[in-house]
């Protein structure tokens, strides 16, 4: 019979809450807003909208609610999943050990504790990415865009059976010495640091997501 491993907490710990439940209240304000943009403009183009590519009486501006209806339901669906995992899984904390932040060349340590016990049917899978968010300029119609870039992460995986999840699923990663911190002067665009478990369960699976403040090495 395996023992089961308990993470305790030393004194001096940071409980960071789970972001689930603020990405989803941010899908939905996404998908309403394009949902509702285009129930406006088919309003506007109701008297003129044709879909036959071979009409003279086609207007391609007809396709704009198409887009942005589509762009709704894109944000819609993380949306009512990510709502449904925050209610399932509410009270999911990150202990950080050490204090609010972490510096790079040092090792993250802590542990993700959950308000129940899971019973995952698969090992937990914990990972910390850093991700650069950089925006382009359109020169040609001076538009903006922002694209996430992976700047470096790992993985590890966690034995269901080796833990309860209650008591903590332990988190440990060494962070190099060269990696992107948040507010680093050689980055071209927003760092940001994201500490994230998954877990297969029955109905819902598990999933959390955490922010990390990630700080330049001294010297």
């Amino acid at each position: 019979m395996k023992s089961i491993r308990a993470a305790n907490a030393p004194a001096r710990a940071t409980a960071i809450g789970d972001e689930t439940g603020s990405n989803a209240s941010t899908r939905w304000f996404m998908a309403i807003l394009f949902l509702l943009a285009a129930a406006g403009c088919w309003w506007w183009f109701r008297g003129s909208l044709d879909y036959d590519f071979n009409s003279r009486d086609f207007n391609p501006l007809g396709l704009v609610p198409v887009a942005l209806a589509a762009i709704g339901v894109w944000n819609l669906v993380p949306a009512v999943r990510g709502t449904l995992v925050a209610r399932k899984f509410a009270g999911t904390t990150f202990e950080m050990d050490g204090g609010d932040s972490v510096m790079l060349g040092e090792t993250l340590k802590g542990r993700i504790r959950t308000a129940t016990d899971l019973a995952p049917s698969s090992d937990y899978v914990v990972m910390i990415q850093c991700v650069e968010a950089i925006t382009h300029t359109s020169q040609s119609d001076l538009k903006q865009t922002t694209e996430d870039h992976t700047r470096w992460e790992a993985t590890r995986k966690v034995g269901a059976a080796s833990v309860r999840s209650s008591q903590g699923i332990p988190v440990e990663f060494n962070l190099p010495a060269t990696a992107l911190a948040i507010g680093d002067e050689r980055a071209k665009g927003s760092v940001r640091w994201i500490l994230e478990a998954k877990a297969s369960l029955p109905g819902t699976d598990f999933s959390a997501i955490f922010p990390v403040d990630v700080r330049p090495k001294r010297g």
